[in-house]
């Protein structure tokens, strides 16, 4: 597969935070460009700035300095109201938690992200339907959250990271409450996604067992990337 447009770029970035009276420096001038269509697997100890560095790309967190372009654009410029946007057109995310609501069945959750937007609402049953039929849940759809397993659950996740048909893709420790074989069928679930929708993929973990599956390897220590393999 020929990668060519570069979807998120981060130029020399920094993030400290304050706790108390000390400065913690969670990424220390961090580069690092990621083309449509890879599969990126980002790799490292717990505390090595791993979650900050996703939540920098996703646009959910600033930068404390450096450069963060999604598509080309210099989202630093950006207003929180034009960084709403943005998420919800571009970018999906998956969470260790799930970040489901328990109140509302797998088919509702799905159809979350779609509330605010103006589509005729057999349309968004109708993509959310689909999205639940693409991770193998079609049979499920009507349960809430607490009648199905983790491995479950993660896929309803996924679908509503799917819903909005962002490029970009973005999961922190997707498989981290899961056991070994679940995790394996989630990740291969974001696989096929990968290759048969050419979703741009970028997956937080510290399991070395998902590595082979990555068409780019970032492992990233103390801050910093200590090095990259294609």
């Amino acid at each position: 597969m020929v990668h060519s447009k570069t979807v998120i770029e981060l130029r020399n970035v920094v993030k400290e935070y304050i706790l108390g009276k000390t400065i913690v420096k969670a990424l220390r001038g961090v580069s690092l460009e990621i083309k449509k269509g890879e599969f990126v697997i980002i790799m490292g100890p717990s505390g090595s700035g791993k979650s900050t560095l996703l939540h920098i790309m996703g646009a959910l967190d600033k930068p404390t300095s450096g450069k963060v372009f999604i598509n080309g654009k210099d989202i630093s410029l950006f207003d929180d109201w034009n960084l709403a946007m943005l998420r919800r057109k571009n970018i999906g995310f998956v969470f260790q938690t799930f970040n489901l609501v328990p109140t509302l069945n797998a088919l509702e959750n799905v159809m979350l992200p779609l509330e605010p937007i103006h589509m005729d609402e057999i349309e968004k049953i109708k993509r959310a339907k689909e999205l639940l039929k693409l991770v193998g849940l079609e049979h499920r759809m009507l349960h809430k959250p607490a009648e199905l397993s983790g491995g479950e659950r993660q896929r309803v996740a996924i679908a509503r990271a799917l819903v909005n048909d962002p490029e970009i893709i973005l999961a922190d420790e997707p498989t981290g409450n899961l056991d070994t074989k679940t995790g394996l069928q989630i990740i291969n679930a974001m696989r096929e996604l990968n290759k048969k929708e050419n979703k741009t993929i970028v997956i937080v973990t510290h399991d070395p067992t998902l590595l082979k599956y990555a068409t780019k390897k970032v492992y990233i220590r103390d801050g910093t990337v200590e090095r990259m393999e294609e």
